[in-house]
């Protein structure tokens, strides 16, 4: 079966007990499809603020579903954790990368909201697994190069960038047209045979072509291509075993990042990790986050 063919069930997240208080659909933006979730720690805010980014090629996926359960864990840490949906490639015919114009909307959304919902603005981490890591970068590294990417927005015509202080990626897709190669020295068989082709899920982001036939359209996906001094800290995270996004995607990046920006990152590659949030979500890579996070 085709990657873009398989059947998406939604799986809930598990909201901890000590959940405080939920803002849930909230729209974000004109379009009412556009929402987001809020979820408040105990205490007394602003909070600082995680903004979590779902994967599922763009294809398919859901705000608050099981994959948000270990950004969840930073309300123990006093974070203000927000889940957003954004368009998917298969809906309202939206197509990549309008996807980061609505990041860029649901930052302008809660900056303007702050007060309403306590948050600190001025705190802003962005985490995002697999083409949810993709965008996460996007948005940081074309917001801090005050470039814009995507259909334009009430934030565009304001010429407002948001402030992300730091970006946490998981086993993301950035270099798309180098899967085949990169699975081939690692021995890995791709877990889906029509990598590569325009029928993958990284073809059609890049509007229904193979990623070696669009060398411009691969550019343009890349987050590398926007770094600049300004781009702030970041976490890489991939495991050597994925078979759907070769971790020396994440590799790749992280020697781009240095070479570019400088040595604000940090990486783990997990020798047995394979796709998707099970192999990420413990004790052990929760406080390898929160140490990042709260780094000066």
């Amino acid at each position: 079966m085709l990657f873009k063919d398989k059947v998406d069930t939604f799986v809930p997240a598990t909201i901890p007990a000590f959940a405080n208080k939920l803002f849930l659909d909230v729209a974000y933006t004109s379009q009412p499809q556009l929402r987001l979730d809020i979820y408040l720690p105990a205490g007394k805010g602003p909070f600082p603020i995680i903004l979590d980014i779902y994967g599922g090629g763009l294809l398919r996926g859901k705000k608050s579903s099981f994959k948000l359960n270990s950004s969840l864990r930073f309300l123990a840490n006093g974070f203000a954790v927000i889940s957003v949906d954004y368009c998917l490639n298969t809906q309202f015919k939206s197509q990549f990368p309008n996807q980061v114009s609505d990041i860029r909307s649901a930052l302008e959304y809660l900056s303007i909201n702050s007060a309403k919902y306590q948050l600190d603005m001025s705190h802003v981490t962005l985490i995002g697994e697999s083409s949810g890591a993709q965008l996460a970068v996007l948005a940081a590294a074309t917001f801090s190069a005050q470039y814009t990417l995507g259909r334009p927005s009430k934030a565009t015509i304001n010429h407002k960038f948001p402030k992300v202080n730091r970006v946490i990626a998981m086993y993301g897709p950035y270099q798309v047209d180098q899967f085949q190669t990169q699975f081939e020295a690692l021995g890995i068989k791709p877990q889906f045979s029509e990598t590569g082709t325009a029928q993958s899920f990284e073809g059609i982001m890049l509007h229904d072509h193979a990623p070696r036939c669009v060398p411009n359209l691969v550019t343009q996906s890349n987050p590398a291509t926007y770094f600049t001094k300004n781009m702030p800290p970041l976490m890489l995270i991939a495991g050597k075993k994925d078979p759907v996004v070769p971790y020396l995607q994440s590799v790749q990046l992280a020697a781009t990042y240095r070479t570019i920006v400088g040595n604000h990152i940090k990486t783990q590659w997990l020798p047995y990790g394979v796709h998707g949030p099970k192999d990420y979500n413990n004790d052990a890579i929760h406080i390898q986050k929160l140490t990042f996070i709260n780094q000066n």
